[in-house]
């Protein structure tokens, strides 16, 4: 598709990608016992993860929580 909005260096998929209005639907599944949601590869790109990166997961409340690479 082109180029995002934000670095203009890397060829995401996702045109004029904005972070306030970015949102994506994903089914939970599960490994073990483990639950799973999946990234789509062009938002990994965008953000810089890989299958080792590390993230913190935070809580906000019930129904929401925050990922953040570290």
């Amino acid at each position: 598709m082109g180029k995002c909005e934000d670095c203009k260096t890397c060829e995401v998929a996702i045109p004029n990608i904005e972070k306030k209005n970015l949102h994506f639907e994903r089914r939970v599944s599960y490994s073990g016992r483990s639950l799973i949601i999946s990234i789509p590869e062009d938002l990994a790109k965008y953000m810089n993860i890989s299958k080792k990166s590390n993230v913190r997961i935070i809580t906000v409340d019930r129904k929401r929580f925050l990922v953040e690479v570290v």
